[in-house]
């Protein structure tokens, strides 16, 4: 009989904590699963789901893998304790890669250490299901990718890591392996930056629409429509050979001046992702 693999999650009772337990404890066959939450709101949320907490001080040290579902902000302070407590060989799981990327997690020789990070379910991937359709953030029904790093260690603990991060992101379609400082390119980055930035500025520019006169379900259907669209344009998901209008293109040029900067780009120096790291991080002492 295969012996289980022990995995202890930190913060179980939070958001991503509950997220990931509710996916890992379908697994129960292969995996022995420990729920640690200090927060006593947590720890009763755990309870009404027909689970019992365990103190980190009794799990991590007879645990195969930990997983710190914390927010970036305390990894800082909390990985200490974790990391010191954790028995040699085993793997412990974060799940952004902002505190690595600073340095600021408590790290050992004799243990391993990966970072993963969900994509989300695509617009561009087929769903199954209503349910799956409707899946925006994952980890329920909708199927998605996944992003993992080994920060260091064994390939071996490695290998059994990115098991558990597809179970607990499951569906899984795919799981892309890259380095620390590819996954903080992507987030904060691409995503957060960029992304959610422009995604935000679309979103208040709808309550423009819907002030000045225009339905709103018509601006919301014309934006995301457009999104949609031009999104498999740019990415070449329509074909080498189907471009946007001359029009559009001297309306990004023009949205590249008014609404974004002509120097924008250069939020992909190494630079501006230390000091955008480090400002998340620390709000309270900005460095950009």
């Amino acid at each position: 009989m295969t012996k289980k693999m022990i995995v202890s999650v930190i913060g179980a009772g939070g958001k991503m904590g509950t997220r990931v337990t509710n996916n890992l404890a379908k697994h129960l066959d292969t995996v022995e699963l420990n729920f640690c939450e200090t927060s006593p709101a947590g720890a009763a949320a755990i309870r009404e789901r027909g689970f019992d907490t365990v103190s980190a001080e009794t799990a991590v040290p007879q645990s195969d893998i930990v997983i710190l579902a914390v927010p970036d902000t305390i990894i800082k302070i909390v990985s200490v304790g974790i990391v010191k407590m954790m028995t040699a060989g085993s793997t412990l799981i974060i799940l952004d890669p902002a505190a690595a990327v600073a340095r600021e997690l408590a790290l050992r020789d004799d243990c391993t250490f990966v970072v993963t990070h969900p994509c989300h379910p695509s617009y561009f991937l087929d769903q199954d299901t209503y349910e799956s359709r409707h899946d925006y953030f994952g980890g329920i029904a909708g199927k998605q990718d996944i992003v993992l790093a080994k920060i260091q260690g064994e390939d071996e603990n490695f290998a059994k890591a990115r098991s558990v991060c597809e179970m607990m992101f499951a569906p899984v379609e795919n799981s892309y392996v890259m380095g620390i400082r590819d996954i903080a390119f992507l987030e904060p980055t691409l995503v957060e930056l960029l992304g959610a930035t422009t995604l935000y500025a679309m979103a208040e520019t709808v309550k423009e629409a819907e002030r000045r006169g225009i339905p709103r379900a018509a601006a919301e259907s014309f934006l995301t429509g457009h999104v949609y669209n031009l999104t498999a344009n740019f990415l070449g998901k329509m074909g080498p050979n189907v471009k946007v209008s001359d029009a559009c293109m001297v309306a990004i040029d023009l949205g590249n001046r008014l609404v974004l900067r002509e120097d924008w780009k250069k939020i992909w120096e190494d630079e501006v992702l230390d000091k955008v790291i480090a400002t998340m991080l620390h709000p309270e002492n900005p460095k950009i």
